[in-house]
């Protein structure tokens, strides 16, 4: 959202009052706060007064029971509580019981009307060069159906109430928190911002308070803050009735007027007039405060400012400790590096010759055990045994061949403990 406007460049301006001047949405409470919180609207405080007379003071449990029976959840009610002007406040955030309460026609048995306050669900912005014989009606009727916004109030500025001249001017009030940036009217397209409203100054004692027909103090100066006219006024020097200083009371520099801060204040919280009050005096107090305690850190200062030349100086100076407080952590932390990089070095050497010689170990004892393995063990020595010489070949005469014996052969066995089993065997068999 753009800037706020306000109304600098017209004099003497007031609200209309006069019904051509002025036009008000006639939309039940409960479509009132429908429409709000389509565009934004959350927060709903709604007012109960009694139809006639005052509303009596009741006990909270008694309000509580009697809203239990009106209201499906009365646990979605923020709080209730009764104001200074006798008037009984229900606050909610929750839509559907915000409408539930709207419709309620009789607290207690008591017949009651019910408002709300219509800064916390509407949004004003200004509209200029609206033409004097377009009626309020019909511009209403322009901005709802060439935008989505509903209208709750249309007011024109009048330059002079007492003759009800109207101007150009034409304050729009629409239903909810939130301002599109613009709108369309008459083919246009025009940009908007959140209007707000400048502080109404009596023109009779100068005060933001009150307006002038509600005056009832004496006529002031406004040059020189003494009770008398304009007009013969003589004093050579400006003095400000309102905070003592040289100037007009009418001045826009002047420190008291506050009225334009405390409207900003309101509009943008949108908080009605006595809350808005109330806190803005709370804020005010809050920030005397703090620049009083500055004011005073400030007088109690003895800083030294020192020239240009010695700025540089200074500055210069910072330079070259930075710089050799630089040096000297790089050249720490090279010589921090290269000790870790030797220990690492080191460390490296000490595991290769462990592990150089744990190999040649490993192949030592390696060819050791393949040597044995491969060494093939020596021929067995042979034993020859002789038959003795029966003479000549003696022939056996068998019934199916006859073998002949040579008389001296030789019999090949191993040492082995099998080897000679077999021998035995065989001489057992030459001897039989």
């Amino acid at each position: 959202m753009s800037t706020a406007h306000t109304l600098q460049n017209i004099e003497m301006e007031d609200w209309a009052s006069h019904s051509k001047n002025l036009f008000r949405s006639k939309l039940a409470l409960h479509d009132q706060i429908i429409c709000a919180a389509q565009n934004g609207a959350h927060k709903f405080n709604i007012f109960f007064q009694a139809a006639s007379g005052n509303l009596p003071q009741l006990y909270p449990k008694q309000l509580k029971d009697n809203l239990t029976v009106k209201l499906r959840n009365v646990k979605l009610i923020d709080h209730i509580q009764f104001t200074r002007q006798n008037r009984l406040l229900i606050s909610t955030e929750h839509l559907e019981t915000a409408i539930e309460i709207s419709n309620i026609k009789a607290i207690m048995g008591i017949p009651t009307v019910c408002s709300v306050i219509s800064e916390q669900i509407t949004s004003s912005f200004l509209l200029r060069n609206v033409p004097l014989e377009t009626s309020l009606q019909e511009l209403t009727d322009e901005l709802e159906a060439e935008n989505t916004i509903k209208i709750h109030e249309a007011r024109r500025f009048l330059s002079d109430k007492s003759r009800n001249i109207a101007t150009e001017n034409v304050l729009v009030t629409t239903y909810g928190t939130n301002l599109p940036q613009h709108i369309k009217l008459w083919l246009t397209r025009q940009e908007i911002s959140l209007f707000i409203d400048k502080p109404r100054q009596c023109r009779k004692c100068f005060s933001f308070s009150h307006p002038t027909s509600k005056c009832k103090n004496e006529s002031i100066c406004e040059i020189c803050g003494e009770q008398h006219n304009i007009q013969s006024c003589t004093s050579p020097t400006m003095n400000c009735i309102l905070c003592k200083g040289p100037h007009k009371a009418t001045d826009l520099k002047c420190p008291k007027r506050e009225e334009r801060k405390f409207l900003k204040f309101k509009c943008l919280n949108r908080l009605s007039f006595i809350d808005a009050r109330r806190k803005f005096q709370i804020d005010k107090k809050s920030y005397s405060s703090v620049v009083l305690t500055s004011q005073n850190d400030l007088a109690q200062d003895k800083t030294h400012y020192v020239t240009k030349e010695e700025l540089t100086q200074i500055l210069n100076q910072q330079m070259l400790e930075q710089k050799s407080m630089f040096m000297e952590m790089i050249n720490s932390q090279a010589l921090l590096f290269q000790q870790t990089m030797d220990k690492y070095n080191e460390h490296i050497m000490k595991n290769i010759s462990c592990i150089t010689l744990a190999l040649k170990n490993i192949t030592e004892e390696t060819l050791k055990q393949n040597g044995n393995e491969v060494k093939r063990p020596s021929k067995s020595k042979k034993t020859k045994y002789e038959v003795p010489n029966l003479g000549t070949d003696k022939q056996f005469e068998l019934s199916s061949s006859t073998v002949t014996i040579p008389p001296v052969f030789s019999v090949e066995h191993s040492t082995s403990p099998c080897s000679s089993k077999t021998v035995s065997s065989m001489e057992h068999q030459m001897q039989t």
